[in-house]
């Protein structure tokens, strides 16, 4: 009986293994921050992807969705010229037992190959203030991602651990996206 349950974990672990996706997401900073209901969040990502294909994945943005199991829709509103445009997305997240659907409309600005502004439309967004930058660049055949944002929610987070699994929360999905990237940008 013990022979059998062994063989049965070596079985499941090969199958593990041969089947994890060889993608080599390097966090090389991450910090997070909340005050006085504002957050702040900044990252930093090594990609064993090139560039221009990162580049790609990032500013396909009907296409956000597959980079991140938290945006549930994406839309392109209004586009003016290759480098701007106003993004509808809907988000749904849950942290422990408490899920939320989520709105924002943003307007993007992109500098070719290099940087990224989302503005959030408070009007028109779950968020009273939202502020992101992406900055992309190449290093040898890697990608390396600087990210930074300021996120005022407008809805109710609680107030002893809210702020705590928020930060957690933003931790993982960083990472899962960024491997979601590497791996998307590696199919091209």
């Amino acid at each position: 009986m013990r022979n059998r349950w062994r063989h049965a974990a070596q079985a499941l672990a090969i199958s593990l293994l041969t089947s994890y996706n060889a993608t080599a997401a390097t966090l090389v900073h991450i910090e997070a921050a909340h005050d006085d209901g504002r957050y702040t969040l900044s990252f930093e990502v090594l990609l064993d992807a090139e560039q221009g294909k990162v580049w790609r994945q990032m500013t396909d943005y009907e296409q956000l969705p597959r980079l991140s199991e938290v945006v549930s829709q994406s839309r392109v509103v209004k586009s003016d010229g290759a480098d701007k445009h106003r993004v509808d997305l809907t988000f749904h997240a849950c942290i422990l037992i408490f899920c939320k659907t989520m709105k924002k409309v943003v307007d993007i600005q992109a500098w070719p190959r290099s940087d990224i502004i989302v503005i959030g439309d408070p009007t028109l967004s779950d968020f009273s203030y939202s502020v992101e930058r992406w900055r992309v660049f190449a290093e040898k055949s890697q990608t390396r991602l600087r990210y930074s944002a300021e996120m005022t929610p407008d809805f109710f987070i609680p107030p002893l651990i809210g702020p705590w699994l928020v930060k957690s929360f933003l931790q993982k999905e960083i990472m899962a996206t960024a491997v979601k990237v590497e791996e998307f940008a590696g199919r091209e």
